[in-house]
């Protein structure tokens, strides 16, 4: 078996007789959209701590995989072997993240995922900022942002502030009187002539997003909804797919 440590997406896939070899990982990669209202950077991120599960559990965000003890006991979206926790991982240095998309090519070493940035050096452009899920964000703070608007630190974009709605206009037409700035919606109701054909409202983000649950997922060719980017899509992991092999963008092989 060849080490893949040279590129991150090249690899085998886990199929056939791998299957048993690869505990039937979930392809599940955290990709960090957010709703249409501006989400904060389009990084490969995820949104909790370093990894725990050695025993070859696997998060629904695929930062861990299978158990191991060499790179031949993994596969995509964790092909690389930490033998320090013996779990298969995303990425153990930048060289890993070398072709991983969204521009996510510094690997976080505590998460052991691919992000945009680990400093904010690393941003530039309409997005300097590194969030803290290494993303490169408009602000993070109200500081980082002009006159009259405040840091919406859930999307980390710059927003107008706000009393009431009268304050307020599209894409951010509803003011969040708690926070004080101007969101995409505070109800479901705020959706319904969404343009995209996001018709649900994240309220932890204030944003019209495609899905919350499965159940809100209509296609019957696109059934899962991924909590990542809260999107429907085909699988989520190697068991929604006839052919056992769930693809990185959520497609079956």
């Amino acid at each position: 078996m060849v080490n893949h440590r040279s590129s991150f997406w090249v690899g085998l896939l886990c199929a056939g007789a791998m299957v048993a070899a690869c505990g039937g990982s979930d392809v599940t990669t955290a990709d960090g959209g957010g709703g249409d209202g501006g989400g904060g950077g389009d990084g490969t991120t995820t949104s909790d701590g370093s990894p725990s599960n050695p025993d070859g559990s696997t998060n629904p965000d695929g930062t861990v995989g299978p158990a191991c003890t060499s790179d031949a006991q993994c596969a995509l979206p964790t092909p690389y072997c930490d033998t320090a926790i013996n779990a298969c991982v995303q990425c153990l240095g930048d060289p890993n993240c070398a072709n991983a998309p969204n521009n996510a090519h510094t690997c976080n070493t505590s998460t052991h995922t691919c992000v945009q940035c680990a400093t904010s050096a690393q941003c530039g452009g309409q997005n300097p900022y590194c969030s803290p899920n290494g993303s490169c964000v408009q602000c993070l703070a109200d500081g980082n942002c002009g006159t009259n608007q405040k840091c919406n630190t859930n999307t980390y974009r710059c927003v107008p502030a706000c009393t009431s709605d009268a304050q307020c206009a599209a894409p951010v037409p509803y003011c969040n009187t708690q926070a004080g700035y101007c969101v995409q919606c505070l109800s479901t109701a705020n959706c319904a002539n969404n343009q995209n054909g996001n018709f649900i409202c994240d309220t932890s983000t204030d944003t019209c997003v495609e899905c919350m649950a499965d159940t809100d997922c209509k296609d019957p060719q696109q059934p899962y909804c991924y909590a990542g980017s809260h999107r429907c899509v085909e699988c989520l992991s190697n068991a929604n797919c006839t052919s056992n092999v769930c693809l990185l963008d959520h497609t079956c092989q």
